[in-house]
């Protein structure tokens, strides 16, 4: 599969009350009734992840009116309506794709890797807990 373009949520993890972690779409979350992190999920959901030629994967996250000027005092880059909120990289190996995640940390003393592989299924790319489908195809 080709991941080149751009990404939106179709499903983000939602930990549960028992630390378990559900799958939800967004209708389902504005569902959800007395959910005091909704908000929150809402607007990672609202995330598009943009995968470019070069390697690079932006976030972009939509931009409304009254947040513009603020972003732009920010030095975020704003195009066609979203905001590039964080860029990192993303690379294929033995036709496996991974995306840096800039966390990094050792095992047992031994360094690993900050790349997470990037589950291909059905179409769609789960990562980060967000389970992504092509908004061009």
């Amino acid at each position: 599969m080709n991941i080149i373009g751009k990404w939106k949520v179709k499903k983000i993890g939602v930990f549960q009350p028992d630390f378990s972690m559900k799958m939800l779409t967004p209708q389902e979350i504005e569902a959800l009734e007395d959910f005091e992190d909704a908000e929150e999920y809402l607007e990672m959901a609202s995330a598009i992840a943009e995968f470019l030629p070069d390697g690079t994967m932006n976030t972009l996250f939509p931009v409304t009116k009254e947040l513009e000027n603020q972003l732009l005092e920010e030095g975020k880059e704003i195009v066609d309506g979203f905001a590039i909120m964080d860029t990192t990289t993303w690379k294929k190996e033995n036709e496996e794709y991974f995306c840096d995640t800039k966390i990094n940390g050792e095992i047992l003393g031994e360094k690993v890797s900050s790349f997470e592989k990037l589950v291909i299924e059905d179409d769609c790319i789960l990562f980060n807990n967000m389970l992504l489908e092509k908004l061009e195809k």
